[in-house]
């Protein structure tokens, strides 16, 4: 066996195993905390120090520089092979315990072979006068594959000329080995003062590790700050970090529970276990995870919990380093997709391994917040009493039967046992909601202890049943203590079936949110639709719920509309299952059992039916109104659709979603209530006819709007200038009725006002082509409205140059006049969901266009070249495509329902396939959920009417599906081999 270095330990760093006299009776947790003293028990060193020495010594000279190159590429190789058998053995143990360990080991003894190197480069001796201490995880004996290497370099007096060039060798040298250090040179007492002016300089040394040099040097600088913090006050130490936490939170989304986390700085990750154990250590001046059970702080149970979570977190932090090939730390799509087959997890039981992988992730994640809440409660009892002020100590305490309330926090009697009574538990979180106070920390720890007691019996106790049906159901926002009961581990113990979607990942780009989370944030949406915190955003939510009459039914709905996802089928279906069972058993009557149920059934329905079909066909309104049956239900569903579209992420609601669900609730309302849909659609086509004329001919001056501005954001005097001519009757009516009367209901007066004078505009033109984009800030969109004279693939192409710019089209219209021109209005969002208001980014949009719409643009290649930009994560997302064909959806139309995984000219090429099969695109809508892309097409055949024929039917689906299936990774060069003519 190769020789080890001498690793000393500080006194306030992790203590060598042959130290620990329980190290023999000791689990397997004490090595996960430990890993540099785990590894140099059961491994061999990392590298081979007499086989270096040796090498070294056939080196020559040792000032030349000969030597030094000579050195370096010794260093590289042996560097490269022992890194090479460290990711092995990863691979092989899928522990990354074992790896930090054996790469810090690495390191230590990189570091003394420098050291020794430098003296003799310099032509001195080995002198006493410098040690390297390892500092912050790197003392900790835990080093990634990627991270910092942070040293000190301690001298023992002034810094001399020799001592200078000794220090610039070993840096110069790592440096030259590519790796990242951080350092600073510092004397013992320098070292003290910096400590005591910056809290990263002080929380680095308390985890220095003597590695290299003169030992003394290093237990001399130990003694000192060992005494510099028995005087200093520990909860200030505390607080000062968990106060640096929470800001590190706030600026990541102060969430666990995000779908692309950072393992490192995220809530629940690595840094918030290092922030436990730097406080814990200075507080208690323990020496390691192990010195803190030994001094009855936490129970070896909760150090397991502890030691689990971080080794669990150093593996992915491993793996995740190794494939970026850089201290990454964010765990994105792609990297899930390596990493979780490589940590052992393989598709079962519904789950696929990627979501089995992030579930076991966001678990650990929890037990660092669970883990956090008990250490705050162990420091706050022992250390309060040594504060000479304590300023909660003196506001007015009450006591709630066996509860006590104090300074804002609820806690239960110490002679008081939960598991004696479980009911206790959520009682207590009433009491909280009630009263608005926080639970004790202490209080919790015995929650967390206690949480076997929550039984079948529990369970089935209608008592507490109608006490989490109160809390759900509460005046006050059940968002805060649901969470808290959800991170307490509370509501999966009482709802087995709410268990099994905690900490459940959605793996889409379009969820922002675990499934718990994403309800739990549904059903804070829900209270603030209720107290009037949404009516701007949703009015029609915040006008139907007072009127509903079954409140409790819809806040079980919200709390159950998820509750089967990951169960392997349609979990609308099997969540209305689920309903029927754990309704009654909450105390919910008959009645409000099938409310619920049908709820979670249809919950992506109304969704589905506005931002998909056509709104101004009366069949769509018929159909829907079938299902929805009654006002009270269309209110209901209303109000869980938007609750639930709101909690998917913070970017997914926006202006253009709230009108099309205002515009299908009031449609549909009418139907209920005794109107037929066609005469809805007919009256709503004279009315807005009505409307426009009363503002055109009646009001010849049309009012400017912050709308009516070009791309360059100043008046226009072309087409705007043109809003003060007057109508005449005559002119009114030979422009209407150049429309179809669905152009008149797929629109609002604003909108026909304006087409009719782009339409004005457009007969003035040499170039028979109008071009209008109208960013739209309340919809969150631009709509850009296109005049032209109609000609098969005209709207294919122009979607394909929209995509060529690498903006989304949310929806489109396409409107078909009597004299043969086209109105097809288009709305543009960025990538993420806003409005395209960028002066360069519209200019390039009206010139693509432009060159689109006469045929003089080669859109094959333009969408190559944004099909090489497009991230591989996106292009790895499997979505099965899928394409169907309704006739039942319209009396009039086709309707093309096609689902598949959304790349660069989507819609491009499906409407391009769609004119190479001689059909005529009336409207369409684009639905995109992340990497999957919904696209809704009313069509024709050449002859205006329904495709009918099945084998025809049949081969356009086969046309369609293979355009779908021919969009993988090879897409680009499939478009590129086919771009040599213009579209």
């Amino acid at each position: 066996m190769s020789a080890k270095i001498n690793i000393k330990d500080t006194d306030i760093s992790a203590p060598k195993a042959a130290t620990d006299k329980n190290s023999n009776r000791r689990g397997l947790w004490h090595r996960w905390v430990m890993p540099l003293v785990s590894v140099m028990e059961t491994h061999e060193a990392p590298l081979d120090m007499a086989e270096i020495e040796a090498a070294c010594a056939a080196f020559g000279e040792s000032k030349s520089a000969k030597r030094r190159a000579a050195m370096l590429a010794l260093l590289r190789d042996r560097l490269a092979t022992a890194r090479t058998q460290q990711k092995g053995e990863l691979t092989e143990t899928k522990d990354g315990v074992i790896y930090v360990g054996l790469n810090a080991w690495m390191i230590d003894q990189l570091l003394e072979i420098l050291r020794r190197e430098a003296v003799r480069a310099t032509g001195g001796k080995a002198q006493g006068d410098m040690a390297i201490v390892a500092v912050g995880g790197y003392g900790r004996g835990e080093l990634a594959p990627h991270s910092d290497i942070d040293i000190l370099f301690l001298v023992k007096n002034k810094v001399t000329d020799n001592l200078k060039s000794r220090i610039e060798y070993i840096l110069y040298m790592l440096w030259d080995l590519g790796l990242k250090v951080g350092h600073a040179t510092r004397d013992a007492a320098d070292c003290i003062d910096a400590a005591r002016q910056d809290q990263t300089i002080l929380t680095g040394l308390l985890e220095m590790r003597h590695v290299a040099g003169n030992e003394a040097l290093s237990a001399h600088l130990s003694t000192m700050f060992r005494a510099y913090v028995d005087k200093t006050k520990p909860l200030q130490f505390v607080e000062e970090k968990l106060a640096e936490r929470d800001l590190r939170h706030q600026r990541l989304g102060d969430t666990r529970y995000v779908v692309e986390p950072n393992i490192k700085d995220g809530k629940g990750g690595l840094r918030d276990l290092h922030t436990l154990l730097w406080t814990v250590k200075y507080a208690y001046r323990a020496t390691s995870l192990i010195n803190i059970v030994d001094q009855g702080i936490l129970r070896a149970s909760e150090a397991r919990r502890f030691a689990a979570a971080q080794r669990f977190l150093w593996t992915v932090r491993c793996h995740l380093h190794l494939y970026a090939g850089r201290p990454e730390e964010r765990l994105d799509f792609e990297a899930q997709m390596v990493i979780a087959p490589l940590m052992g997890f393989a598709d079962r039981g519904g789950l696929r391994a990627v979501e089995r992988f992030m579930k076991r992730y966001y678990l650990a994640a929890r037990d660092v917040g669970n883990l956090t809440r008990i250490f705050c409660a162990a420091m706050e009892t022992d250390f309060r009493k040594r504060r000479k002020f304590f300023q909660n100590s003196f506001r007015v305490s009450r006591n709630i039967d066996e509860f006590q309330i104090q300074a804002g926090r609820i806690s239960l009697s110490e002679d008081v046992l939960f598991r004696d009574a479980p009911l206790r538990i959520l009682k207590l979180f009433q009491l909280a909601q009630e009263h608005d106070a926080d639970i004790h920390p202490q209080t919790l720890h015995r929650i967390t202890r206690a949480m076997p007691s929550i039984d079948a019996e529990t369970r089935a106790d209608p008592a507490a049943n109608a006490l989490f049906l109160d809390i759900l159901t509460s005046s006050t926002n059940p968002e805060r203590i649901l969470r808290l009961m959800n991170e307490s581990g509370v509501i999966g113990r009482f709802l087995p079936d709410f268990g099994r979607i905690v900490a459940m990942m959605q793996f889409d780009m379009y969820h922002s949110y675990t499934v718990d989370e994403h309800t739990i944030k549904a059903l804070g949406i829900l209270h603030r639709i209720e107290t009037g915190g949404l009516t701007g955003d949703a009015p029609v939510a915040s006008e139907a719920m007072p009127e509903i009459g079954s409140r409790r039914a819809l806040f079980v709905a919200v709390l159950l509309h998820d509750i089967a996802k990951g169960r392997g089928g349609d979990h609308s279906i099997l969540g209305a299952e689920v309903a029927h069972k754990v309704c009654p058993r909450l105390g919910l009557t008959p009645a409000e059992t099938e409310t619920v149920s049908w709820l979670v059934r249809h919950h992506l329905l109304m969704s589905k039916i506005a931002f998909r079909y056509d709104l101004n066909d009366p069949k769509t309104i018929e159909d829907f109104a079938a299902i929805v049956q009654s006002p009270e239900q269309l209110r209901l569903l209303l109000i869980l659709t938007v609750a639930d579209i709101r909690a998917v992420g913070p970017t997914i609601w926006n202006g253009w979603k709230a009108a099309l669900m205002r515009d299908l609730f009031s449609r549909t309302d009418a139907v209920l209530k005794g109107a037929d849909p066609t005469v809805i659609a007919q009256g709503n086509a004279g009315m807005a006819r009505a409307l426009a004329f009363e503002r055109l001919v009646g009001q010849p001056e049309i009012d400017k709007t912050e709308t009516d501005k070009t791309e360059t954001g100043q008046p226009e005097t072309g087409i705007r200038a043109t809003a003060a001519m007057k109508w005449s009757a005559a002119a009114f009516a030979q422009h209407a009725d150049n429309f179809p009367s669905t152009y008149w209901t797929g629109f609002d007066v604003e909108s026909h006002c304006k087409h009719a004078t782009l339409c004005q505009q457009f007969r003035t033109l040499e170039r028979p082509l109008l071009i209008d984009l109208s960013p739209d800030q309340a919809r969150r969109a631009t709509e850009m409205t296109v005049i032209t004279v109609d000609d098969p693939g005209l709207f294919s192409r122009i979607a394909g140059a929209v995509a060529a710019v690498g903006v989304n089209i949310a929806s489109a219209r396409i409107t078909t006049c009597s004299d043969g021109t086209v109105l097809d209005v288009f709305y543009l969002q960025t990538i993420d969901n806003q409005v395209v208001d960028e002066v360069a980014l519209l200019t390039r949009i009206r010139d693509f266009v432009t060159k689109a719409a006469v045929g003089k643009m080669r859109i094959a290649d333009a969408l190559s070249a944004r099909w090489q930009q497009t991230p591989k994560r996106i292009r790895r997302f499997p979505v099965p495509p899928r394409v169907l064909l309704s006739n039942n959806i319209s009396k009039t139309h086709s309707v093309i329902e096609v689902n598949g995984r959304d790349f660069p000219g989507f819609l491009y090429k499906i409407t391009r396939c769609m004119v190479d099969l001689g059909l005529q695109i009336q409207s369409s809508s684009i639905s995109t959920y992340g990497e999957r892309v919904v696209d809704v097409f009313y069509v024709k055949d050449i002859f205006g009417l329904q495709i009918l024929n099945e084998a025809r039917q049949h081969h356009i689906r086969n046309a369609l599906l293979a355009v779908l299936q021919a969009s993988d990774e090879t897409d680009a060069d499939e478009i590129h081999s086919r771009g040599g003519d213009a579209a």
